[in-house]
């Protein structure tokens, strides 16, 4: 028989409003009291209605999370990183995946809205003017991942990806590489694409190097395959390009291959380089030349942001910079 709060009360000869109190932390009940009730609870082994008690204390302990896409590694560090602190606060996670698909976004926003979510965060490739709209008038508190809200009135937590992009870059210069195949996201003008260009634009230009905008082409950044097949074509056109950069690892495994099948070796006929360093980036040889973007730490920061803000504790909008670093691999060599 399932155990009621009255039998907690009778246990401990206490009023059923003395046992609310204690279960919702209410500070009205003296400590002698707190204690004969806790342990009546346990002896009894009642486990409170946690649906009720959001009701009574507007206050649910959970987050929910809203990622493009579960399939990607980066994601799912991410969220690992928000359930660990989750773990710490004692707050529960709901994820959503939007397959960054508008519809699926404002889907998943209300859902996590009508479930009383305390916060949610939004991680994304991009933040279209409507998203960000819905989430600065959502009935909760906002935390952006990965992506920035350049009116600053969303706190975020992401790398600075246009100084990452422009590092890399002039690492490459530096190997020699003045002509390049850039490889971004099928999200054209979206935040991460956007950024990440205007960094390599701006390496160039730096180094007095002119940027052949006709060699920047946008592809699905989660399929090796499509940027395996984008390779294949480049290839058979009698490339004068000596490096590509991937928008992430896996695109740059797929880049690797066609050129590898091409007859030419990676780098000693063309390097290429990826960003996120995916643990794969280790495995493969030649080991992948990339940006270490820390996943892991943006969920974990944007959660514990989250959490001070749902509590109280913080109410200042802020853009947090997660720092980056190069790893410089194989699959970046000399300029031929």
């Amino acid at each position: 028989m399932k155990v009621k709060i009255v039998d907690v009360a009778r246990e401990a000869n206490v009023s059923v409003a003395t046992v609310s109190r204690v279960v919702n932390n209410i500070p009205l009940v003296n400590e002698e009291t707190r204690e004969r009730v806790l342990e009546a609870i346990k002896k009894t082994g009642y486990k409170p209605n946690a649906i009720a008690r959001s009701l009574k204390i507007q206050k649910t302990n959970t987050l929910g999370i809203m990622i493009p896409d579960i399939s990607n590694p980066f994601y799912t560090d991410v969220v690992r990183g928000a359930e660990d602190v989750c773990g710490i606060y004692n707050y529960n996670i709901i994820l959503s995946n939007t397959d960054s698909k508008a519809e699926k976004e404002k889907k998943s926003l209300d859902v996590l809205v009508e479930k009383q979510c305390d916060g949610i965060i939004y991680v994304g490739k991009d933040l279209s003017e409507e998203m960000r709209e819905l989430l600065m008038n959502a009935s909760c508190e906002v935390v952006l991942g990965c992506v920035a809200d350049e009116s600053n009135k969303l706190s975020s937590v992401l790398i600075d990806n246009e100084a990452a992009a422009y590092d890399l870059t002039i690492k490459a210069i530096e190997y020699g590489h003045k002509k390049s195949v850039v490889i971004l996201d099928d999200f054209e003008q979206g935040y991460v694409n956007v950024k990440r260009l205007t960094g390599i634009k701006r390496a160039y230009a730096d180094k007095g190097i002119e940027f052949d905008d006709s060699k920047v082409y946008y592809a699905n950044s989660t399929s090796p395959l499509g940027v395996y097949r984008l390779t294949v074509d480049l290839m058979a056109q009698n490339p004068d390009f000596t490096n590509i950069f991937c928008y992430n690892d896996q695109m740059a495994l797929g880049a690797m291959r066609a050129v590898e099948e091409a007859g030419k070796k990676v780098p000693e006929d063309i390097s290429v380089c990826g960003f996120n360093d995916f643990w794969l980036a280790e495995w493969v040889r030649p080991r992948i030349t990339t940006i270490t973007q820390q996943m892991y730490d943006i969920g974990a920061v944007a959660t514990r942001m989250l959490i001070k803000m749902c509590e109280k504790e913080e109410s200042e909008t802020k853009t947090v910079r997660v720092p980056h670093d190069i790893k410089i691999r194989e699959s970046l060599g000399d300029a031929k």
